[in-house]
């Protein structure tokens, strides 16, 4: 593994844990939603950390699918958080699929933080990237070159780019749910971590 790479891996798993350990600052309510948005979170964390040592052991093919994982379980994460109904909510642990598509889903999520600049502006900067990465179906042709020596290979910036998406999931689904639990000042803290990675893609 590339020393830039190694870098990059060491960065976003201390952003995690970062996170995680103002996130555990509090005891929260009990209620649906709550346990709900707090149950994903604490997953995802798990999925990150996962990734990581898939990567470090070569299996990035796997890491990309649980990165798709993270993806998609921040999405439904952000809907619990904040456009659920009660009843959505209740119905949610007995049903397999979720109770909207994802295109009703992502627009419901639109609406409700479309006034929230640091939504919008993580939005606006990666949502091409979180499509492609989140698709169930990430193939392409010049994805893949073989090493005679090594096996299969994959692209740093790529591994870089999936790991960033993954970890400002992580970032982004903490800020909103602190924010729901009038936790404003913790809030920002997490925020700030997406500073780190501010580049311009």
């Amino acid at each position: 593994m590339k020393l830039e790479l190694a870098g990059h891996l060491n960065k976003v798993r201390a952003t995690v844990e970062d996170v995680e350990r103002i996130v555990d600052l509090y005891e929260y309510p009990d209620d649906s939603r709550t346990v709900l948005v707090r149950g994903l979170l604490a997953t995802i964390d798990e999925h990150h950390r996962s990734v990581l040592l898939l990567i470090k052991r070569g299996a990035v093919g796997s890491a990309y699918a649980l990165a798709g994982v993270i993806i998609r379980s921040t999405r439904y994460g952000l809907w619990i958080n904040a456009c659920a109904t009660s009843d959505e909510i209740l119905r949610t642990p007995q049903e397999h699929d979720a109770t909207l598509s994802i295109s009703e889903m992502n627009k419901e999520i639109e609406v409700a933080y479309q006034g929230d600049p640091f939504f919008v502006e993580l939005r606006d900067r990666w949502a091409a990237k979180l499509y492609r990465y989140s698709s169930e179906t990430f193939v392409r042709l010049g994805q893949f070159s073989i090493d005679p020596k090594s096996g299969l290979q994959h692209q740093d910036e790529e591994l870089r780019d999936v790991l960033t998406i993954a970890t400002l999931c992580i970032v982004l689904l903490a800020s909103k749910f602190l924010a729901t639990q009038k936790h404003a000042v913790e809030c920002k803290q997490v925020e700030a971590f997406a500073m780190a990675y501010a580049e311009k893609v």
